[in-house]
């Protein structure tokens, strides 16, 4: 039955679940949940601001400020802490239960929550010194190393000064089969300017090969379980030397910063919604990817994107913004013929026509804040076919216009956008052929699309609308629920961009010009590669000739003596290889040569700047060189075989291999080769990653522990003595993809 009761809790449930009671206190939308939402338990609160997810525990909680992908807790106006959505039928939110609420923030973190991968470390108390005079200072307030337990309780270490503390491992903790229980702990340090922080640290482990093992019977106790385990059952039954690799592979992430905000929702919808390429900016420019989750007749959803619009323009990112939009009806059974909108609001919600009309409505006020008269004459409508063209427009890059002219005709114009003709009408105010739209709507197979699309996502996402907001070459974003205010916007948008900022790396390039990958990952243990050695290079060859032996050591063309018209990695990590490609070659006029070396039927190149250009491509099969269309000349060749290069001295601006460095069994009389080839100033790219055919992968790198970085000093090797002195300005780079295959680069200037 409807009627006046004031708890209104009408919308918290499936379309099909019978009303309780309404009341006409709320903005009367019926649109915020999903016809697949269970119902939760729910309180009242004081505003009706949609919060975000989060899964922060009670005892240790992330910063409100947004660091790499995590999701960030919006904070309502009224400063509560619990996230909250609207209800529809009142005018108050309804907080909703979660695993653990947030507290107040511990600070800057210094160092992320972690366990050691060692046995004990050894260390004193941080110590602060004037970075001017060199004076020590008291130290800041908030400061120091935090130590919790197994139950998330947190504490500061308090110690005296002169006090030598140890901290156990992980190893220690396996080892003693739990009996010794290994630190979490974390490193909080709001140090003003001019402020410095030092301590004596010593880590110890042992011998790299040693196993790590726990006594039979205890292997569970031996590792730590539960959201705060930070040492899992991956621990076990590997080498030290693996243990610290993957630990310093972790600490290196951005994951490691926030992973305690982290939402596992975030993450899935990351990896469900891969980002785009690169699209042809101002340099320096940020990107913007907005993936809206949502149904194209929610007014919750309309208001909320014309607020988003209106942040984008005000912070100067509208033409920097790529908008999709994927497909959660609120009720995919709503029949061809609609339903009136009044009497949908009176049978769910008690609503009279006078008051839906009204100039107080609530949703009517909405719309007028956001710059629109929304129309109450609109009817409900099913909009299946509407997200079928919404599907494809997005081929044409016309998606967001699809959207603003449905959005208008429904929404102002109270049009049926479950009528194709008015589909077609909406496909030609985006700039579309309205014939070519009929087509689409009708076609099984885009609509098989679209509903695979709805299947897939609605079972994630219980409310619309539900934004996934991330910069597109960080990865970084947070998920934003409900309808949101144009400075709420800016604050989500701000929030995204503050860790983008640290992105690129600039890398010497070819003829004494500096090269901006913009891409890149800084602080990635294969960028920070040669910077970590501090200049150390072996004074000679480092290897020997078992360290160049394989497997199968059976001629290379035998393997290869069939086309493979493949790729071995996915489209998102050969992207930034192209765009790593575009930045290199960009630096010289058009016209330029280039030898792809071991190249096969696609040299990842970007098309727009091979106009003219020379592009020789060598490889093993003759077939999948000819398959290559970016190539102006071919040379089939086992370079195994014979390093020797058929072209003259000085003959290419650049020389790139990509993915297959790994299978040179003479590495320094290849490289030699490239050097003579190569003009003076000219650049070699080496492209790398972490797929081989193992058996054909000389042990120098089957057998590298560390994968990326350690192949990465390998290659640094191959470029210091092949020839020795002949390269200089060599350089590292990541510019993996936040989800996809790792792409890491090794690049030098011919000397």
């Amino acid at each position: 039955s409807a009627g006046h009761a004031g708890d209104g809790l009408a919308s918290m449930r499936t379309h099909s679940t019978p009303v309780k009671s309404a009341g006409h206190a709320g903005d009367g939308l019926a649109s915020m949940r999903t016809h697949s939402t269970p119902v939760k338990s729910a309180g009242q609160s004081t505003e009706g601001v949609a919060a975000l997810r989060g899964h922060s525990p009670s005892s240790v909680s992330s910063s409100q400020t947004v660091r790499a992908h995590a999701t960030q807790t919006m904070s309502t106006p009224s400063g509560s802490s619990e996230p909250m959505f609207f209800d529809p039928s009142i005018d108050q939110p309804v907080q909703v239960e979660t695993e653990a609420a947030p507290k107040e923030d511990a600070g800057e973190y210094w160092l992320p929550w972690h366990i050691d991968s060692n046995f004990v470390t050894v260390l004193h108390k941080e110590m602060y010194a004037d970075e001017k005079t060199t004076e020590f200072v008291p130290e800041p307030e908030g400061a120091g190393l935090l130590i919790m337990n197994a139950d998330g309780d947190v504490t500061k270490l308090r110690t005296r000064d002169d006090a030598v503390i140890l901290q156990m491992g992980a190893f220690a903790q396996i080892y003693a089969g739990g009996y010794v229980n290994a630190a979490r702990h974390a490193v909080v340090s709001p140090r003003p300017p001019g402020v410095a922080r030092f301590n004596f640290c010593n880590f110890w482990y042992v011998p790299w090969e040693t196993a790590c093992t726990a006594p039979a019977g205890t292997e569970h106790a031996a590792v730590s379980t539960g959201w705060n385990a930070m040492m899992d059952e991956s621990y076990l039954n590997i080498t030290m030397k693996q243990g610290f690799a993957a630990f310093r592979e972790f600490m290196t992430t951005p994951e490691a910063r926030v992973q305690f905000a982290d939402s596992v929702q975030f993450k899935e919808l990351a990896e469900l919604f891969p980002l785009p390429g690169k699209r042809l900016l101002a340099l320096n420019s940020s990107e913007i990817v907005v993936d809206v989750l949502t149904d194209v007749r929610c007014p919750f959803s309309f208001v909320s994107q014309l607020n988003l619009d209106a942040a984008l323009k005000n912070l100067g990112l509208d033409q920097n913004v790529t908008i999709r939009y994927h497909p959660v009806f609120l009720n995919p059974n709503v029949p061809k013929e609609g339903e009136n909108l009044d009497d949908y609001l009176l049978r769910e919600y008690g609503y009279t026509k006078e008051y839906a009309h009204s100039e107080s409505y609530p949703l009517r006020v909405m719309g007028l804040e956001a710059g629109v008269e929304l129309n109450p004459s609109r009817r409900v409508v099913n909009t299946f076919d509407a997200f079928v063209l919404i599907e494809a427009a997005s081929e044409a890059g016309r998606q967001h216009e699809v959207v603003k002219a449905l959005s208008q005709r429904y929404f102002e114009g109270a049009e049926d956008i479950s009528d194709v003709a008015v589909l077609c009408a909406a496909a030609e105010d985006a700039g579309l052929s309205g014939q070519d739209a009929k087509g689409w709507i009708s076609d099984p197979a885009r609509r098989a699309r679209v509903l695979a699309q709805y299947q897939t996502v609605s079972s994630r996402i219980g409310e619309v609308p539900h934004f996934l907001v991330r910069e597109r070459i960080s990865g970084n974003g947070v998920e934003v629920g409900g309808k949101k205010s144009v400075e709420e916007w800016e604050s989500a948008l701000e929030s995204v961009l503050e860790k983008s900022s640290v992105i690129g790396k600039t890398i010497p390039g070819p003829y004494g010009q500096d090269v901006r990958l913009s891409e890149c990952v800084p602080y990635s243990p294969i960028s920070m590669a040669l910077s970590a050695q501090h200049g150390f290079e072996p004074g000679s060859w480092p290897f020997d000739a078992s360290d160049f032996s394989r497997n199968d050591e059976s001629p290379d063309d035998y393997m290869y003596s069939e086309p493979r018209l493949v790729n071995h990695l996915d489209d998102t990590s050969l992207a930034r290889l192209t765009e790593a490609y575009r930045s290199v070659f960009s630096m010289v006029p058009q016209g330029f040569s280039v030898l792809d070396m071991c190249s096969s039927w696609n040299s990842h190149y970007p098309q727009e700047l091979l106009e003219g250009a020379r592009v020789a491509v060598h490889g093993l099969n003759q077939r999948e060189l000819w398959a290559n269309g970016q190539a102006t000349e071919r040379h089939v060749q086992d370079i195994n075989a014979d390093a020797k290069l058929p072209w003259e001295d000085n003959s290419f601006d650049f020389v790139t291999m990509a993915l297959s460095i790994q299978y040179m069994t003479d590495p320094r009389a290849i490289f030699s080769e490239m050097h003579r080839v190569l003009k003076p100033g000219g650049m070699v790219v080496i492209a790398h990653s972490h797929r081989v055919f193992i058996d054909k992968a000389v042990k120098a790198f089957a057998q590298e522990t560390y994968d990326g970085e350690g192949h990465t000093h390998t290659i640094c090797r191959y470029f210091q003595h092949g020839p020795q002195g002949g390269w200089e300005k060599l350089s590292t780079a990541d510019v993996s993809p936040r989800h996809g295959d790792p792409m890491w680069l090794v690049t030098a200037v011919k000397a």
